[in-house]
């Protein structure tokens, strides 16, 4: 192992030139691939015939990079050129001040098919080999780009100073690609290849990049398996920080620019009792819903509440619960219980020889009453239900005694967002609350109370603030922006996911998440809203960008240009 540890940068700029010389950079790499970076095209454009890659290197390199550093910068050579001369391709180097010579563009990027076909034509590796060897006879310094055990001999061979094995393109990123090898395989590789070259070549600098080394952390497990003398970084070094960082500065500015703005006394003290109750968030939405149930709570009259699936209501619940004792309240639920029984049974009482139960409508000790899927109840009991808190009083069940309804009742109903009634809903019970139904909010609606949401919920499941997971801007705005069609509690299984993360969370961590909960617990996206409406309000909130806006539903562009292509949208 080298006494210093290299690291070289393939640079397309000036700027990123004078950033990694401040940075401690060792060495630079002039070459094409890092300029298509810079223009916004991925790395691969440096082998296709987009531009003529001696021409759009050497115009770069020596008149932004030279002129930014002064640590060594190898010239990126175009090895395809109809005639090469590698005497005046390394007299050129070094009077424009270059201190070495790099073979890029490469033939290793290209199938093994077409590089046999260069190599017949005098094109292909050896080629390369022979260039740089020329040019190390002239005084330069020369690094080689080799992806294989064979190809490394031959650079050995040849006495080149610096062998540095490619494991292909970085993954990662808008542009990444996708893993070739593992970095258990590349350690293999890496460890083999090494000592190969060593043997032949001792004095050699051996480094590697590409592939799946993409984090200091993935270099770490690498070097503590193989013995190299440095890295080279191009896409980790210029274009994935930078995916990151620009990412995450406009998503600040754009949480920034979003920040509640001053709230009324009236507003905070709603917000304040609705904490109390245990809803987290400050947002408009959140405000008017609050301000909504606070009237309803003071009401005498029987009130509906009705959401969206996923949507959590015990701040709701408890909102009405704080008004009683909790021995004056009674809970009904038609789906746990016996639906054509103990329900029915309970609500309106029943006679039993001479002893009468009066029901939890009539019994004096009741004073809040709360129904939870009333539709669940048998259409008959819907009915009297209606009818009971309409007029007031009702039949004891198997007699002709009349009882007072004595307790305020509330109905809990899951509905869709284009208004249809629950399913088994009978209208006469859903009449009778028109006017005084509390629809909340589905998350969708509240995007500025996700970080409240997830900090209450992390303390809820017992993470103090300094044990929950932090979140980047682009995280926090990628959760803020998704499509949470499970409502909370989709965003809650996501947030147990992502409580496992030992570092900050990143965007790229928060779409790996959502991917992973909804792989295992896919919704139905049709029966939980309507397609259409959704796709609707999701292009609005994205200012109608397709991309963001098909990110946001979890589907690709393509899907949903055919969706807006059939909905006449």
């Amino acid at each position: 192992m080298a006494v210093k540890f290299l690291v070289g940068v393939a640079v397309g700029s000036g700027l990123t030139a004078s950033s990694a010389e401040q940075a401690g950079a060792d060495f630079l790499l002039a070459i094409n691939a890092g300029r298509m970076r810079n223009m916004g095209a991925p790395s691969i454009g440096c082998i296709l015939p987009i531009t003529d890659a001696g021409e759009l290197t050497t115009g770069f390199a020596s008149t932004e990079v030279l002129s930014q550093v002064s640590i060594p910068v190898f010239l990126g050579v175009n090895l395809f050129s109809e005639t090469i001369d590698a005497q005046t391709i390394a007299a050129n180097a070094a009077e424009q001040g270059f201190a070495g010579i790099v073979n890029f563009p490469t033939c290793i990027h290209l199938s093994r098919s077409m590089q046999r076909i260069l190599a017949r034509a005098g094109r292909g590796i050896e080629q390369e080999v022979a260039v740089l060897a020329a040019a190390k006879e002239q005084g330069l310094q020369t690094l080689f780009y080799c992806c294989d055990r064979t190809q490394a001999r031959l650079g050995a061979d040849a006495g080149l100073d610096k062998i540095m094995l490619n494991f292909g393109w970085n993954s990662g990123g808008q542009f990444g690609h996708r893993k070739k090898f593992s970095l258990e395989e590349v350690a293999i590789q890496a460890r083999e290849t090494g000592r190969l070259i060593r043997r032949i070549h001792p004095s050699v600098e051996f480094l590697l990049e590409g592939g799946p080394i993409v984090t200091a952390d993935d270099l770490s497990f690498i070097a503590q398996k193989v013995d190299f003398d440095g890295y080279i970084g191009g896409s980790t070094i210029e274009r994935l920080p930078m995916d990151t960082a620009i990412t995450d500065l406009i998503a600040s500015y754009r949480l920034a620019g979003g920040l509640p703005r001053e709230v009324s006394s009236s507003q905070r003290n709603l917000l304040s009792w609705g904490r109390q109750c245990g809803a987290a968030g400050s947002s408009a939405a959140l405000t008017d819903c609050l301000k909504q149930l606070d009237v309803l709570v003071g009401l005498q009259a029987p009130v509906s509440i009705e959401y969206e699936k996923g949507v959590q209501i015990d701040w709701v619940v408890s909102a009405f619960e704080n008004q009683f004792d909790s021995d004056a309240i009674e809970t009904i639920r038609p789906a746990i219980e016996d639906r054509h029984a103990s329900a029915n049974r309970r609500l309106f009482g029943t006679l039993n020889g001479d002893k009468q139960f009066h029901g939890v409508l009539g019994d004096p000790a009741c004073e809040l009453l709360l129904i939870h899927a009333p539709e669940r109840l048998p259409s008959h009991s819907q009915i009297k239900l209606a009818r009971a808190l309409r007029e007031g009083w009702y039949y004891v069940t198997g007699s002709h005694r009349k009882c007072a309804v004595n307790a305020r009742c509330v109905v809990f109903s899951e509905r869709w967002s284009d208004g249809k009634l629950p399913e088994g809903l009978e209208p006469d019970l859903a009449v009778l609350f028109n006017s005084r139904t509390l629809i909340i909010p589905a998350l969708r609606q509240r995007p500025d109370d996700i970080a409240a949401l997830l900090g209450f919920y992390y303390i809820k499941i017992g993470l103090t603030e300094k044990r929950q997971p932090e979140f980047s801007a682009s995280a926090l705005h990628r959760l803020q922006t998704c499509e949470w069609i499970g409502n909370e509690a989709e965003l809650y299984a996501v947030a147990d996911i992502l409580a496992l993360a030992d570092c900050e969370i990143d965007k790229a961590r928060v779409d790996a998440a959502i991917a992973l909960y909804r792989s295992g617990d896919s919704l139905d996206l049709q029966n939980t809203r309507d397609e259409k409406t959704r796709i609707v309000e999701a292009l609005w909130r994205h200012n109608f960008h397709k991309g963001r806006t098909a990110e946001a539903l979890g589907i690709s562009r393509k899907t949903l240009y055919n969706k807006i292509t059939r909905y006449g949208l």
